[in-house]
């Protein structure tokens, strides 16, 4: 498997390294971002993730992500269910497999909504980066 394609935003600040053609910026277009109730019901962990995602991933979460956004948080709902199931007997190796394909689903649909943090940096929305002991101390100091 290749790498992933890199942003055409990342590529505009970086000067378009690989010197390929990109679609104008004349030709795409914006999307549009903001809170939006989800348009079928979800339990109380779909409903959390539905929220945490809009608020943490308002720049980025548009209106066309809403569909995967939607099927991520079922899978979470469908996840608390088979961990209730799995709970009651450990021995159960069906569930228990079920749990495991569903969590790695919603690892991947959470980084294609840029919620993980390799996803995010793929991005270029965030940077992790170590702070010194001296700048831990200027900001224990404020």
């Amino acid at each position: 498997m290749g790498n992933p394609s890199t942003p055409l935003e990342i590529k505009r600040l970086t000067g378009n390294p690989g010197k390929r053609p990109m679609p104008d910026v004349l030709e795409t277009y914006e999307i549009k971002g903001g809170y939006r109730e989800p348009h079928q019901p979800l339990s109380w962990a779909g409903k959390m993730l539905w929220d945490r995602t809009f608020k943490v991933g308002k720049t980025w979460v548009g209106e066309t992500d809403v569909e995967l956004l939607l099927l991520c948080c079922k899978q979470l709902d469908r996840q608390v269910e088979l961990e209730a199931l799995w709970q009651e007997d450990k021995s159960d190796f069906h569930v228990m497999r079920q749990l495991l394909e569903l969590e790695k689903e919603i690892v991947s649909n959470l980084g294609k909504l840029g919620m993980t943090v390799d996803s995010r940096s793929r991005l270029g929305l965030a940077e992790i980066k170590a702070q010194s002991v001296f700048e831990r101390l200027m900001a224990e100091r404020q």
